[in-house]
């Protein structure tokens, strides 16, 4: 990885990138890291699809059982769940609820009464892609491919792989789709059916064609469009009020849709031919401004133009070729979405933070400095270890900033007017005594190196067989990848800290221990073999995911979960491919350690 200075515009926070940068070939993580095989693999991968499985991602629930299979994927605006059982045959059922529930919370510590608690949206079979074959079986799940936009999996029959349907999902897709391979075609909904228009009607609920429009009985109406694009028209049965099932197997693509209004129909016709299986991520910043752009991989009719929803984060940000339509559906928990025409997004922000060391105002106020200066002598006269060897690296992490943060602003007096030589000196050398345990890894908790999902995982969370407490909940669940970008980056403000301050002090262990922490939560390269890339960024959604794997399946979807953390812990770094690119607010941030 190379950097140039000019991208460090005006900001000395950036000063221990010029020493801590991704070098080709890339490194190896410290020895002091023992290895291990985490104890939950990834059960629904495909093994023949040689890509590191994302723990933190939109698609991170795919991937394992989930409690009665109810765990949520969310590309949005459909929530997506896989072999539930709801109504008998199992396949992929599709929920897009416009109707959410709301609740209050109530009165808790010093926090107000507020209505807006939380938002749930309902577990209900909206309509389900299935098999006639699968009546009384359940299907085999496969994920065969995965990006940070898109992902493919397969269901088949478990008897013979050769009858499976193939679902690609993408981010905001318009529609649903399904590739149908010998397998007998079955529609099923929670909500009655109360009408089906179709091209021609054979028989008593029968209905022929290649376009299908479907009204339920739900409150207020859905209606949805089922469109067939293999060689031969469908014919389909109503069956009982919930069930619409195929005359005979069938091979092709099937894609279905939510209509929002009927005067979006001939939209959703003229571009249900063409779909996306994933997307390739470019960005770039010139320091005062970001652009990244999303190049969809588009397959289907090339004469047509992808149509995606984006999110309204996206909206305020679009530069280059996109056609805004006026249809729109609600997302799962970020407002409403407008769908879009076109293959590729490139998207600009203008308005980007300056990132330093110290507040905008870092100097307190002259009738305050004495008593600041007294509270801060206690501090660094305390006792360290109290407060940074807790046992677990969560709060200890907490500790060691706290400390860090206090040798930051005595070694700052031009910059803070707190002056106090000799505690300043004093301050530096206790913050590396107390955060040498952690840099050699023998805290409490060491660290390990997992070669299943490439990352950086504590001890405690692991089986007493491989060394741990056998509890997957210690520490927060971060041996499951939970909420690494908030554990680490207390860390790394850390070594930051003391890299400024000291740039000499075990510079290259230093360096590289720090580059290991950065690279495990946020790797800006796709190729870097010891690390997943993007761990927990989501480039669609605009900012990070915290909950990693959950042995029941995380069955809210995915979760951020401290947002004042995310904001304030920067854990990532530029490098030559990708900018080091965090949104706050549905804007950019540049930023680095």
């Amino acid at each position: 990885m190379n950097t140039t200075d000019d991208f460090f515009v005006n900001t000395d926070f950036h000063n221990i990138l010029r020493a801590t940068t991704i070098r080709a070939p890339y490194e190896q993580p410290p020895k002091s890291f023992d290895r291990i095989a985490h104890p939950r693999p990834p059960i629904f991968a495909d093994p023949r699809y040689h890509r590191v499985v994302p723990t933190n991602s939109w698609i991170s629930n795919l991937f394992y059982p989930s409690l009665n299979d109810l765990a949520p994927t969310t590309p949005d605006p459909y929530i997506i769940r896989i072999l539930d059982d709801f109504g008998g045959t199992r396949g992929l059922s599709i929920s897009q609820p416009s109707v959410k529930y709301y609740g209050t919370y109530p009165q808790m510590n010093n926090v107000p009464e507020t209505q807006a608690g939380y938002v749930v949206n309902g577990v209900v079979v909206d309509f389900r892609f299935t098999a006639k074959e699968w009546t009384n079986s359940r299907p085999k799940l496969l994920v065969n491919y995965w990006d940070h936009f898109g992902t493919s999996l397969q269901l088949s029959t478990p008897e013979n792989s050769e009858q499976h349907i193939t679902f690609p999902l993408s981010r905001g897709m318009a529609y649903v789709t399904g590739n149908y391979v010998g397998l007998t075609p079955q529609f099923y909904t929670q909500h009655a059916i109360i009408s089906v228009h179709s091209e021609s009607t054979p028989g008593a609920d029968m209905y022929s064609g290649r376009k299908f429009k479907i009204m339920f009985n739900d409150n207020p109406t859905s209606t949805y469009l089922i469109y067939v694009l293999g060689e031969k028209p469908l014919t389909l049965q109503k069956v009982g009020m919930n069930n619409l099932i195929a005359s005979e197997p069938y091979s092709g693509i099937i894609r279905i849709a939510k209509l929002p209004s009927p005067e979006h129909e001939t939209l959703l016709d003229n571009q249900h031919d063409v779909w996306a299986t994933g997307g390739e991520l470019v960005a770039s910043s010139d320091g005062s401004s970001a652009t990244y752009s999303i190049k969809w991989k588009v397959v289907g009719n090339p004469q047509r133009t992808l149509l995606t929803y984006a999110y309204p984060h996206h909206i305020n940000s679009f530069a280059g070729d996109i056609q805004k339509t006026g249809m729109h559906l609600e997302s799962s928990t970020k407002g409403m979405m407008t769908a879009v025409l076109g293959d590729v997004w490139t998207l600009n922000e203008n308005h980007l933070s300056n990132v330093t060391w110290l507040p905008l105002n870092p100097i307190p106020e002259a009738s305050t400095r004495n008593e600041i200066m007294r509270t801060i002598e206690l501090d660094i006269h305390s006792n360290y270890a109290a407060e940074t060897q807790k046992g677990d690296n969560y709060f200890s992490g907490k500790g060691l900033q706290k400390f860090a943060m206090l040798a930051l602003i005595l070694n700052k007096p031009k910059e803070t007017f707190l002056h106090n030589p000799e505690l300043a000196k004093i301050s530096l050398e206790k913050i590396k005594a107390a955060f040498t345990p952690y840099l050699e890894n023998k805290q409490e908790d060491p660290y390990k190196y997992d070669v299943v999902y490439k990352g950086i995982v504590a001890k405690d969370g692991l089986p007493r067989i491989m060394g741990g407490t056998g509890n997957p909940d210690a520490e927060f669940g971060h041996t499951y990848y939970n909420d690494h970008h908030y554990h680490q980056g207390y860390l790394v403000v850390t070594a930051a800290i003391i890299h400024h301050l000291d740039p000499k002090w075990r510079a290259p262990e230093l360096v590289r221990w720090t580059e290991t922490l950065i690279r495990d939560v946020n790797c800006p390269v796709e190729d870097d073999p010891y690390f997943a890339p993007f761990r927990n960024w989501d480039w669609f959604a605009g900012h990070s995911w915290a909950g990693g794997i959950k042995n029941n399946g995380a069955l809210d979807g995915r979760d951020q979960e401290s947002v004042p953390e995310v904001i304030f812990i920067f854990i990532s770094y530029f490098n030559q491919r990708f900018g080091f690119i965090d949104f706050l607010s549905n804007h950019l941030l540049l930023y680095t350690l």
